[in-house]
C-alpha cells in the first residue's frame, strides 16, 4: 500500500434520501486526522455513499451490486492499492457484508477493505421490519420520510432466509477475512432516546435494544445449533427424540457496547450525536480504536478490550432512571436478553410450517421456567416455517441481587434448572406426516441456546414419515374407487 492514507467510505441505512444522515461525522474525521497522524487518514477521498432503499423493487443484492460498481466507478486505481475502510450505519452492514460474501469471499478473490465498522448494524434484522410500511412511517426512531422499500424490508425481518443464509455463512467467512487482513467490527448501543420512543409500539423501548435494533441483531457473534430427529422404527410410536447433530460458534468479532447510544437523534443517536468538536465521543473514540488496528493480533486485543469496556457500560446502565410525572416507578431494570431464532426444516429440507413449538424446564414442565423469561415472539411472514424468540437473559441464567444508589431494587434471581424442547408439527398422521419431538431438559441446552447479547440459530431437522398406500399398483382393470383407502405401514 502506498502512503496516501486510508480511505474512508461511508455506507448510509436503509430509507436515507440524503447524505446529511451523516451528520458532523466527515468533518470529525478531518479533523481526527489532524490530531491522529499515524493513522493517515485520507479525507480527500472520504466518499458519501448514495443508494436507494426505499424503492419496493429493489432488493439488498442489488445494492451490494450497485455498492460493487460505485467503488470500482470512483476510486479506480486506488481501490486494490490503497487501505480502504470502510463504516456503516444500520443497514449499511449487512449491504456490505453481502457485498464482501457475493463478489469476493464466493470468487475467491482478496477484498479491497482493510476495516468493516458497522453502527447498529441490522446483521440478524430488526423486530420492527415486520410492522409494514404504513406504521413505519410513524416511527420517528427508524423513519426519515420516504416510504420504506418492500425488497429491503423483507431481508430485515427477523429469520429471513436470506439473512441467515448470510450469517451462517458468515462463520466461515469471518476468520478468512483476518488471515487476509480484513477486520470487521461492531459498535452499538443498548440505550433508548426517550422523545422518539412510541407509545403504540414497545418494540422502540424493548429491552437491550437501541430503539431499532436489538445488541443481538447486531453482534455477529453468534451460534448454529442443528438438532436432528431420527428415523421412526418400525413400530408406531407417538413421538421421536431430537438430539443436537452439531453446533457452531463464532466469537471473534469485536462487539463494543456504547455508553448512552441510541440508533437514531440528535442527543444520543450512535451517528448523529457527533460533534465536531474535540470532546471524547463514544462513537468516535471507537471507531479510531478500530481504525488503529493493523495486525490479527491488535484485532483479538481489541476484541478484549470491547468485551471488558462493553461489561462496565452494561452494569452502569442496568437501572434506567426516567423522570416520569405522578405517583409511578421511574426505575426500570434493563436486563440482558438473547434472540433464538427456530427454523424447521424435514431431512428432504421442506419447510414445516404448521408446527407448535413448547419450551420447558424441570420435569419437562412448562411452567417451571422463570418467571418472565419471555420478551417477544415473531413468526417469519415469507417463511412460516421460521420462528424467532426473545428471552430475558437473566430471568433464565440467574442473576445476582440488584443494587442502585444503595436501594435493592431486586433480590437474587435463581437460573432455571435446564431447558428442554417439545415440537409438535402438522399434519400429525395421514400418508406424509410428521411425528413430535422432543429434546429432554438439560442445564447443556441452556447455556448453549440463551446467550446474553447474541443471538443462536437453531436448525430442527424432523423426519418426513411416507407411508405404504402413497402409490399403489393394481391388476384390476375394473372400476375402483380408493378414495377411502388407509395408510399402510411406514416405508421412510
Amino acid at each position: 500500500m502506498s502512503g496516501e492514507g486510508m480511505i474512508v467510505v461511508l455506507v448510509h441505512g436503509w430509507s436515507v434520501r440524503n447524505t446529511e444522515t451523516y451528520g458532523e461525522l466527515p468533518a470529525r474525521l478531518r479533523r481526527e486526522a489532524k490530531r491522529n497522524p499515524e493513522l493517515a487518514l485520507d479525507v480527500r477521498n472520504l466518499w458519501l455513499s448514495k443508494y436507494i432503499s426505499f424503492h419496493n423493487e429493489v432488493q439488498l443484492e442489488d445494492i451490494s451490486r450497485a455498492f460493487e460498481a460505485a467503488l470500482r466507478r470512483e476510486l479506480g486505481d486506488a481501490l486494490g492499492q490503497r487501505p480502504v475502510a470502510i463504516v456503516t450505519h444500520s443497514t449499511g452492514g449487512p449491504v456490505v457484508r453481502d457485498w464482501l460474501q457475493r463478489f469476493y469471499v464466493n470468487r475467491r478473490k482478496r477484498a479491497p477493505i482493510s476495516h468493516l465498522v458497522m453502527l447498529a448494524p441490522a446483521n440478524f434484522g430488526s423486530p420492527l421490519a415486520q410492522l409494514g410500511r404504513s406504521r413505519l412511517a410513524r416511527l420517528k426512531t427508524w423513519f426519515n420520510g420516504v416510504e420504506p422499500g418492500l425488497g429491503v424490508l423483507d431481508w430485515l425481518e427477523l429469520g429471513s432466509p436470506e439473512s441467515l443464509a448470510l450469517n451462517i455463512e458468515w462463520m466461515k467467512t469471518a476468520p478468512r477475512l483476518v488471515k487476509q487482513g480484513i477486520f470487521s467490527f461492531v459498535l452499538t448501543g443498548a440505550s433508548i432516546d426517550h422523545s422518539l420512543y412510541d407509545h403504540l409500539n414497545s418494540y422502540t423501548g424493548e429491552l437491550d435494544s437501541d430503539g431499532v435494533v436489538r445488541v443481538a441483531c447486531a453482534n455477529l457473534n453468534f451460534r448454529h445449533v442443528t438438532l436432528r430427529q431420527a428415523a421412526p422404527p418400525a413400530r408406531k410410536p407417538k413421538e421421536l427424540s431430537l438430539a443436537v447433530a452439531n453446533e457452531s460458534v463464532l466469537k471473534d468479532v469485536p462487539l463494543a457496547i456504547l455508553p448512552g447510544m441510541a440508533h437514531s437523534g440528535d442527543d444520543c443517536g450512535i451517528l448523529r450525536s457527533i460533534r465536531n468538536r474535540d470532546d471524547e465521543h463514544p462513537t468516535v473514540m471507537a471507531l479510531l480504536d478500530c481504525l488503529h488496528v493493523k495486525t490479527a493480533r491488535d484485532y483479538r486485543t481489541l476484541r478484549d478490550v470491547f468485551e471488558n469496556t462493553s461489561a462496565v457500560v452494561l452494569a452502569r446502565q442496568r437501572v434506567d432512571v426516567r423522570n416520569l410525572p405522578g405517583p409511578f416507578d421511574r426505575k426500570r431494570i434493563k436486563d440482558p436478553c438473547s434472540q433464538v431464532i427456530f427454523r424447521v426444516r424435514d431431512q428432504e429440507g421442506y419447510a414445516v410450517k404448521d408446527f407448535e413449538l413448547l419450551l420447558s424446564a424441570d420435569g419437562d414442565d412448562p411452567d417451571r421456567l422463570p418467571p418472565g423469561f419471555f420478551v417477544d415472539r415473531q413468526q417469519n411472514r415469507r417463511d412460516p416455517a421460521t420462528l424467532t424468540y426473545y428471552l430475558n437473559a437473566a430471568r433464565m441464567l440467574g442473576d445476582d441481587p440488584l443494587v442502585h444508589e444503595g436501594e435493592v431494587l431486586r433480590g437474587a434471581l435463581p437460573a432455571a434448572e435446564g431447558l428442554g424442547l417439545c415440537i409438535q408439527p402438522y399434519p400429525a398422521d395421514g400418508f406424509v406426516h410428521y411425528l413430535a419431538g422432543r429434546l429432554p431438559v438439560s442445564r447443556e441446552f441452556l447455556r448453549s441456546l440463551v446467550v446474553p447479547h447474541q443471538t443462536t440459530v437453531v436448525d430442527i431437522e424432523l423426519h418426513r414419515v411416507v407411508h405404504e398406500g402413497t402409490y399403489r399398483l393394481t391388476r384390476r382393470h375394473d372400476s375402483e374407487d380408493f378414495t377411502e383407502a388407509k395408510p399402510g405401514k411406514a416405508i421412510s
